[in-house]
């Protein structure tokens, strides 16, 4: 058995069980195995998870060539919330797994991050500067699929709840227009909001 059959069988319980049901037990029952031979590949849950969301960006970025860092910036924020956002949602829970991950096992991510702080660094952005730009739009990222893959959709408040209407009637006709235009063009206006914000203050 190899560590790449375990975190693949990882992924596997998790899309199916969700993320509280993937443990080591879990999997030592699924690879019909004792516990102590994923101990040896794997020591613990956290490290797991770490392998698992390494292994998520892996098969979203495995193509990408992280040495062209002279690409436009706003265009690259663009494609990097995007494409990572499609990463995680590739998977159940796949943004609190991603999101909790460790660097010094999740090295995908940190690749991730060095070429954002390139390319803005090249575009004349300081290293202070290219690193706050390159948290914000990741951890918008991460926030905003957290809650896609977490919160039911906004509905009417049930027969009995009208006071909430009557009392926030602007809130309820926003959450009702807002769910109309749908994740991918709320989440994409979101990133156009960040991209629009980090051009004035580049112009400021």
């Amino acid at each position: 058995m190899q560590k790449k059959q375990i975190i693949q069988t990882a992924l596997d319980v998790l899309d199916r069980d969700g993320l509280e049901g993937v443990t080591l037990r879990r999997l030592a029952k699924e690879l019909d195995v004792k516990a102590a031979s994923i101990y040896w590949h794997i020591p613990s849950k956290e490290s797991l998870l770490d392998e698992m969301a390494n292994v998520i960006l892996e098969k979203q970025f495995s193509t990408l060539d992280f040495e062209n860092d002279q690409r436009g910036w706003a265009e690259w924020l663009n494609t990097l919330a995007h494409e990572l956002r499609a990463a995680m949602l590739a998977h159940r829970e796949g943004a609190r797994v991603v999101a909790g991950a460790h660097p010094d096992v999740a090295v995908m991510l940190v690749k991730l991050w060095d070429l954002t702080v390139r390319v803005l660094h090249n575009a004349g952005f300081s290293y202070g500067r290219a690193v706050t730009v390159t948290v914000t739009i990741i951890n918008f990222t991460f926030g905003s699929v957290i809650e896609e893959q977490a919160s039911p959709p906004y509905v009417t408040a049930p027969e009995g709840s009208q006071l909430v209407d009557d009392a926030f009637p602007a809130l309820v006709a926003a959450m009702k227009a807002w769910q109309d235009e749908g994740s991918d063009a709320i989440f994409a206006t979101g990133v156009r909001i960040i991209i629009n914000g980090v051009r004035a203050e580049q112009k400021a």
